[in-house]
């Protein structure tokens, strides 16, 4: 699934999904839609938009509905070469957070999360 997020692409997402037989599910189907604003939200129509270096990624904390519970987030910078000058010059940031219920090593939701610790707040509280 990691690999997949790094994509910022849903289609292997859905793939992944689909191999499991499990694309089918409600909660399968929320969670493309929620994610479907993650890999699209950033983009600019007719400007080109696209990811600018790697997918990163780093521990969390929800800090809503799953309040304290931990979670990965995935960030990443972009641009967007087609805009007028200067501005196809200047790289933007995006992150997005995952919740994943893991138990005996088997997934049992995956879920988007919007609101989180950022690395800095992470640092300061000590939990990473």
């Amino acid at each position: 699934m990691d690999i997949a997020l790094k994509k910022i692409d849903i289609n292997p997402v859905k793939e992944l999904l689909e191999k499991y037989h499990i694309s089918n599910f409600q909660d399968s189907i929320d969670f493309i839609d929620a994610l479907h604003y993650c890999f699209n939200g950033w983009k600019k129509e007719h400007m080109g938009s696209k990811v600018w270096g790697e997918v990163t990624t780093s521990d969390s904390k929800c800090i809503a509905c799953e309040h304290g519970k931990g979670m990965v987030v995935y960030e990443f910078e972009y641009i967007h070469p087609l805009a007028e000058i200067p501005m196809n010059r200047v790289v933007y940031g995006w992150d997005f957070g995952i919740l994943f219920n893991i138990k005996n090593e088997i997934l049992y939701e995956v879920r988007v999360c919007n609101a989180f610790l950022d690395r800095n707040e992470m640092e300061k509280l000590k939990l990473v």
